[in-house]
């Protein structure tokens, strides 16, 4: 069981990497070729409808699988664990931590933005959309960093048995 977790957590991992990288190519491609920025809002609209709940759910699964994974290594160890492996697990959670808030602020507060003004068929400038645009790619490759560094932090991390 506990393997079956650590492969569905990395997996996890993996959708949410692939699908923000990807997010963070279809900023620069999807809209590229309509002629005004209703239409690109609309292929943005799009994308981002199905990206905000793949990357929320995605994350969820890191979350839960994580905290399943290493709650008998917690029981095993005792009064040793944080010395053992809680330190280092620490710094990860922390990064994981400041991980989801700005994937939730990339999905609930610029993309599901977007999604509603297109919703609502808002008037939209080219001027307002670059600006959206600036502030979504900071952000998404800011999120692709912070899954990368808690990812690379855990290859340090090792679990005595």
């Amino acid at each position: 069981m506990e393997r079956l977790l650590v492969f569905v957590h990395l997996v996890a991992v993996a959708v949410y990497l692939g699908a923000t990288v990807m997010l963070g190519v279809a900023i620069e491609t999807l809209g590229t070729r309509a002629p005004d920025a209703f239409l690109r809002r609309q292929r943005y609209a799009s994308f981002f409808s199905a990206y905000n709940p793949l990357s929320i759910a995605a994350l969820g699964v890191v979350v839960m699988t994580g905290a399943w994974s290493i709650t008998p290594y917690k029981q095993g160890l005792g009064p040793q664990y944080f010395e053992q492996i809680g330190s280092a697990l620490a710094g990860k959670l922390s990064l994981a931590f400041l991980l989801i808030m700005t994937a939730t602020w990339v999905s609930f507060g610029i993309c599901h933005r977007l999604v509603r003004a297109d919703q609502g068929a808002l008037p939209v400038t080219d001027a307002q959309l670059r600006r959206f645009l600036a502030r979504l790619r900071v952000a998404v490759w800011l999120c692709v960093l912070l899954a990368l560094i808690p990812l690379w932090t855990a290859t340090g991390i090792r679990i005595p048995h």
